[in-house]
């Protein structure tokens, strides 16, 4: 059995990677930092986009976390969303089964309660996943092709459940599109805020971006005996999460280890960046610690998070070099794009001082699946995304990819 395999177990929870428990601190509470909210708004408006974008530097340098309203997703499309969501895990046990993950080659699909653990813990959640609806690549053989290459295909629709259910489909697959479009413009900020030229992440992402969409369904409980879902980080690049009204989500403070809570904003959108954004700027940009407490508010509590990432055959530098490290650069004032003159080039390439770095940060790393996945050069995302969700669900890795456990 590999290294790799031996470290392998159901330990994480989809774009998640099992973490360590979070860190005791012995420094006497402070403040903690505000969660702003952003207007979307404010950055389509040439006036007003300095001022957002300072602020959303800021929040990402801070703590890794803000809210945004005004994203052009209507109420009316992230409350079907919901509902449909809601109907969905009010489905006969039975009936939900037939869209197990287990069958899916692709990762899609259902996974009962219980059957997920982050931190050791068990995450006291039922979840549902979906990705890009696409044909699956017809030459994929397992042990042969590129792992990531399994991910590419279809979500499971069975037909009895979209008879119950007619809404199910065009709902979730109008969602995702719509979240699809945020969050590249959201990633247009980021780039902005970072000194980059606007299509900086577009043209790193390609052009099909690999997202997953998780819906989970925290039941309540009589007393606080586990936990929703232990602390962690998200992987990747980008989360945009869409909450209900019951609460339970929080954050900590990367400076003091304090816990936040991150409470439902009406007609917000969560956005966090995951370790893979942290990575690629140096720690820069935080990628927000979080967890979910044990819901004992007497109402189940829906959540939908949408994880963006590039497209799966896209190769990510280590770094992107020469970052401004100021809080306030001096390109913010303008709210413009760096100069189309310098060669983005310089953006990409791995300098020496990151390579300095680089034995040290291996040797602290505290996510295999990306020590495995990172070299110097660079990482492939497929095979980061690969890793990520390989420990997630070990039962579709048996099944579909004859993978040694």
């Amino acid at each position: 059995m590999s290294n790799l395999a031996q470290a392998l177990a159901p330990t994480c929870l989809m774009s998640t990677v099992m973490r360590p428990k979070a860190t005791t601190y012995t420094k006497p509470k402070t403040a903690l930092p505000i969660i702003k909210t952003l207007s979307l708004q404010d950055f389509n408006c040439p006036s007003t986009r300095p001022q957002f974008l300072k602020e959303m530097r800021e929040s990402l340098m801070e703590i890794g976390t803000f809210y945004i309203k005004d994203h052009g997703i209507s109420g009316n499309m992230t409350q079907g969303a919901m509902k449909t969501v809601q109907d969905y895990f009010a489905l006969p046990l039975e009936e939900k089964k037939k869209m197990l993950i287990g069958n899916s080659r692709h990762f899609r699909g259902y996974k009962l309660i219980g059957e997920e653990f982050t931190n050791n813990q068990v995450d006291h959640r039922e979840q549902l996943q979906f990705g890009p609806e696409q044909s699956p690549i017809e030459s994929f053989v397992p042990g042969c092709s590129p792992n990531h290459e399994g991910l590419q295909g279809p979500n499971q629709w069975p037909a009895s459940t979209l008879a119950l259910l007619p809404e199910f489909q065009p709902v979730i697959l109008d969602f995702m599109a719509q979240l699809e479009a945020l969050s590249h413009r959201l990633m247009e900020a980021v780039a902005l805020s970072l000194g980059l030229n606007r299509s900086f992440f577009r043209d790193l992402f390609g052009q099909t971006p690999y997202y997953r969409l998780k819906c989970a369904k925290y039941p309540s409980v009589s007393k606080q005996a586990t936990i929703g879902c232990g602390a962690h980080k998200d992987t990747g690049f980008l989360t945009v999460l869409l909450q209900d009204t019951v609460g339970g989500l929080q954050g900590q403070d990367p400076k003091t280890g304090q816990w936040m809570d991150t409470r439902p904003v009406p007609d917000t959108f969560i956005v966090t960046m995951g370790e893979s954004m942290e990575r690629l700027t140096d720690g820069l940009y935080h990628a927000t610690v979080h967890r979910v407490l044990n819901n004992t508010s007497g109402h189940d509590r829906y959540s939908i998070p949408f994880f963006f990432d590039p497209a799966l055959h896209a190769q990510i530098p280590a770094r992107i070099s020469g970052l401004d490290q100021a809080t306030y650069p001096r390109y913010l004032h303008s709210g413009e794009d760096s100069s189309d003159s310098e060669d983005e080039s310089s953006f990409l390439a791995t300098k020496s001082r990151a390579e300095a770095q680089w034995d040290a940060m291996v040797e602290s790393l505290d996510s295999p699946d990306l020590e495995n996945t990172i070299t110097r050069e660079g990482w492939s995302n497929g095979d980061h995304v690969f890793e990520t969700v390989y420990r997630c669900h070990p039962e579709v890795y048996s099944r579909w990819y004859n993978r040694e456990f």
